[in-house]
């Protein structure tokens, strides 16, 4: 079990950093209070579909190795991503027309380049986080005297 809740907790994390990132870029972009709709719609969609996204895909890959493994597991993530937007938009109407005038503007729509983009960040987050320079920095923040000390405080406090 401990296992499984370390995989979990890595997805969390990770649904949390990609949350954060695609925000901030699109903040860069333009700065508008817009980018906490993005983030309020965002993050709902990266835990109840792309969890379960990044699970299957370590499923899928789990007696691969190296470059292979990687390559399959984003094709799995963008892949699963896409879809997510396709399905909605081949069974509306009006959205079916416009892709079959112009195959164009599906790369144009907002939705298809944020899930793209999402599932991009998600799956370079989660193998940084599985990657043994992250269990370093990990190890060093843990061990380290200052972090301890901060941590104690913190549970000390009372509301």
């Amino acid at each position: 079990m401990n296992g499984v809740s370390q995989i979990f907790i890595r997805k969390l994390v990770s649904a949390v950093m990609v949350c954060v990132l695609v925000m901030l870029i699109y903040f860069i972009e333009e700065q508008t209070g817009f980018v906490f709709i993005i983030g309020m719609y965002l993050f709902p969609i990266l835990l109840i579909y792309g969890v379960p996204v990044s699970i299957l895909s370590d499923f899928v890959t789990k007696k691969l190795r190296g470059l292979f493994r990687g390559s399959i597991a984003l094709f799995i993530h963008l892949f699963l991503a896409a879809l997510f937007v396709m399905i909605p938009i081949l069974f509306s109407e009006w959205e079916r027309e416009l892709i079959i005038s112009d195959t164009s503007s599906l790369f144009d729509n907002f939705f298809f380049i944020t899930s793209l983009l999402s599932s991009f960040l998600f799956y370079f987050s989660d193998e940084f986080l599985r990657s043994k320079l992250a269990k370093y920095l990990h190890q060093k923040i843990l061990l380290s005297g200052r972090a301890k000390a901060l941590c104690e405080k913190i549970g000390e406090m009372r509301i």
